[in-house]
């Protein structure tokens, strides 16, 4: 059984959340991505489902997105070089 509110998931909070798309088998894959504020190299990296096409996995990780930050305005930021996300 697993902790609902889990003190060591506390930083999802204020997490900034992106998403990444990956063409994988003919579909398209969608997995959003949430980033530490506080540590930039602390990631978490959750798939949310693929679709038929890229433009409705956009759709879907933009709408996903904007659920699943704390603040929908997007002033939860990272500066872009404390982290690098390679999809290999």
């Amino acid at each position: 059984m697993t902790k609902r509110n889990d003190p060591k998931d506390a930083w999802l909070l204020d997490a900034e959340v992106q998403y990444k798309i990956e063409e994988i088998n003919s579909r398209w894959e969608v997995s959003l991505i949430f980033i530490d504020t506080k540590d930039p190299k602390h990631i978490l990296i959750k798939k949310i489902g693929d679709y038929r096409s890229k433009r409705l996995a956009e759709v879907y990780a933009k709408n996903m997105q904007q659920t699943a930050a704390k603040d929908i305005r997007g002033t939860q930021k990272v500066n872009k070089d404390d982290y690098d996300i390679n999809s290999n």
